[in-house]
């Protein structure tokens, strides 16, 4: 499944260095030209490093930059989103919804507004519960990609340990389900 990248997700995931890894996870990173203006040309006016990274990743292809749909315009006018909302995360929303595809938010008032319109969303961390999932990572890059991540994004020390034990759970129950695999 595709997804869409508001400007904090994308910011967050350059950050920590996680981009491939969530490129992997979703089969394809998306974000509308907004996204781009706040990530990329306003990050690197202001010198922040991750605005390069980005950077990069869209010339890898990690990221394509999509120009809104006819439809997701039209929706985008009829939407009456919170003022508060940036017009990145506006066009996130609209742009998953027109294309059935993942909404990355991590600003509550986004996943708030998504939720209503019937998006499917998820935040940054869940990319890394996927790849757990998956078997792209293993327990300890989980961990290790988790601890990185929760220090670019200022993560709440409850949440981080809600996750961290998480990990660990499904790590073991992926652990058990490959051994009993190998013995079958």
């Amino acid at each position: 499944m595709t997804a869409k990248l508001d400007a904090s997700a994308t910011i967050y995931l350059g950050k920590a260095n996680l981009l491939t890894l969530a490129a992997q996870v979703c089969g394809g990173l998306l974000i509308t030209a907004n996204v781009y203006e706040e990530t990329v040309v306003r990050g690197q006016e202001a010198g922040h490093r991750d605005a390069g990274m980005i950077e990069k990743a869209i010339q890898d292809r990690l990221i394509r930059v999509v120009p809104l749909t006819g439809a997701s315009r039209r929706r985008l006018d009829q939407a009456r989103f919170p003022s508060r909302l940036g017009n990145g995360e506006q066009e996130t929303i609209v742009e998953a919804l027109e294309q059935r595809c993942l909404a990355v938010l991590d600003d509550g008032r986004a996943r708030a507004a998504a939720v209503v319109l019937g998006a499917t969303i998820c935040r940054t961390e869940t990319l890394l519960v996927e790849a757990l999932v998956r078997n792209l990572i293993d327990s300890d890059e989980f961990e290790a990609a988790l601890l990185h991540l929760a220090q670019v994004k200022g993560m709440r020390p409850d949440d981080l340990a809600e996750l961290l034990r998480l990990g660990r759970l499904m790590g073991e129950v992926l652990a058990d389900e490959r051994a009993n695999t190998d013995f079958e």
